[in-house]
């Protein structure tokens, strides 16, 4: 089953990574999650959102965009909130240099701790990224336009 997860370059799941997944032992990373998409020849939506409805142009959603996705909503809810940096770090429960990661959308975000975030700012956590009724402003105003 392992060789199914594959990338474009040829590279692939380390055995370890997919056992530890499959026993629920690790905590799976947006790139181990879209490289199991691409195996199982899924959506990286339908894996994310696990089994819950989202938007057509969701389907279309890689993991670069949800991290884009996901920066743009930490940003408008700090503001939102207005607090400083490190006062939304502690609220969504991660380091401040982790927030500078997800505020930038860079890393290897983890699902937990997307989870985690929703939770915080009480969302459901398997659809708040893939929600049409988004706050004002900013790349996450509308889906991607080559996902609409």
């Amino acid at each position: 089953m392992a060789e199914l997860f594959r990338t474009a370059e040829g590279e692939k799941l380390a055995y370890r990574t997919y056992i530890q997944t499959v026993r629920q032992k690790n905590n799976v990373t947006l790139t181990t999650l879209q490289i199991m998409a691409n195996g199982l020849q899924l959506s990286f939506a339908a894996l994310l959102a696990g089994g819950k409805k989202v938007p057509e142009w969701a389907h279309r959603l890689d993991d670069n965009a949800i991290r884009e996705r996901l920066a743009h909503v930490i940003n408008f809810e700090r503001q939102r909130r207005t607090v400083h940096r490190y006062e939304m770090a502690e609220l969504i429960g991660v380091a401040e240099a982790t927030f500078t990661k997800l505020e930038r959308a860079s890393g290897n975000i983890s699902v937990d701790t997307i989870a985690a975030i929703a939770k915080a700012l009480k969302l459901d956590p398997a659809t708040f990224l893939f929600s049409e009724k988004i706050p004002p402003g900013g790349a996450y105003t509308q889906p991607p336009a080559e996902c609409s």
